[in-house]
């Protein structure tokens, strides 16, 4: 070893957005304050798995910001030597075998902390995700992190493959296996109508625009159920909805804009409603032309406009600093 000591440490995140905290009380009679997703720090870069394992710049993942850091302790482990006892253990850790109760992010950082620093994460972390599946809560809210942290899982992570036959990467190589660029430049959309389009209208699929390429680079979290709906808008402090179809032009058009600004705006929940899927939704609240966006302040609506006018939705974040 070359026995240079290297600080290692724990990026802790929410994996209910601040849902358990609100609500454990009420249900539980006792206060919990997140399910956690943690992230091991150590050489500049932050590990974890989210489906598959990943490597990125500290607190720059589609989890957000961490609410809590904490120190392990310090390594003498070389880089190299830990990348390459990644890979051994790489096979445990695939998008197949990702588990939000019983083979999760939380699992995989306690194997490094142990092999590290020669001592696991605290016990309380690992435990809880089984603890509080266990309770009226968390059968309510497991659609909802499950939905998220799948979503990660399958959209941002890049899983190794058996190196058991092939020649080690290197370090400068090992830190792309979750290559993604947060600053992307956004592609320049077709031309086409920001108006609003009623739900009355019938689109031709020759009208439709071309499809474009997927977007993994977000914190967009997408709504399913009105049950979910209600819940996080209710316990988000700010939220902003965008309500859309697969086949309307001016919602693919504002879309890749929408999700940019999802990561420019951590502070801000953003999530979205595909109407065509989630009707109740649409109906319960009366959207009746799409994009539709909505912004919520604690529960309450604070903005409503419709239209895929790219300026009007930035100038009405921009409110919200």
């Amino acid at each position: 070893m070359d026995h240079q000591k290297y600080k290692v440490s724990l990026n802790m995140y929410d994996l209910s957005q601040g849902m358990v905290r609100q609500f454990s009380p009420m249900f539980l009679g006792k206060q919990i304050d997140a399910i956690w997703h943690t992230g091991i720090v150590v050489y500049g870069k932050e590990y974890y798995f989210g489906g598959g394992i990943c490597a990125q710049t500290p607190k720059s993942t589609i989890y957000g910001y961490p609410i809590e850091e904490r120190e392990l302790g310090e390594t003498e482990i070389p880089q190299g030597t830990f990348e390459e006892f990644l890979r051994s253990i790489s096979s445990k850790y695939t998008m197949e075998k990702y588990d939000l109760f019983e083979n999760n992010c939380n699992n995989f950082t306690n194997e490094c902390a142990l092999f590290l620093v020669g001592k696991g994460i605290p016990e309380n972390i690992i435990g809880l995700p089984q603890e509080f599946l266990n309770t009226q809560l968390g059968q309510m809210l497991k659609p909802a992190i499950e939905q998220f942290t799948n979503k990660q899982a399958t959209a941002q992570t890049e899983h190794f493959n058996d190196l058991q036959n092939q020649q080690l990467l290197s370090p400068s190589n090992f830190q792309n296996i979750n290559a993604q660029i947060i600053n992307q430049p956004l592609a320049q959309p077709q031309p086409q109508s920001s108006q609003p389009i009623s739900l009355n209208q019938k689109v031709q699929p020759a009208q439709q625009p071309p499809q474009q390429q997927s977007i993994t680079d977000t914190n967009v979290t997408a709504i399913d159920d009105l049950t979910t709906y209600l819940c996080l808008i209710e316990s988000s402090p700010v939220s902003i909805v965008d309500f859309y179809t697969d086949w309307c032009g001016p919602c693919k058009t504002i879309k890749p804009l929408f999700h940019k600004l999802s990561l420019e705006h951590p502070h801000i929940n953003f999530y979205n409603v595909n109407i065509d899927k989630v009707r109740e939704i649409a109906d319960s609240l009366q959207v009746s032309s799409i994009p539709t966006f909505i912004i919520y302040e604690n529960g309450q609506q604070k903005e409503r406009w419709t239209g895929g006018n790219q300026q009007t939705l930035i100038n009405n974040l921009q409110k919200l600093k």
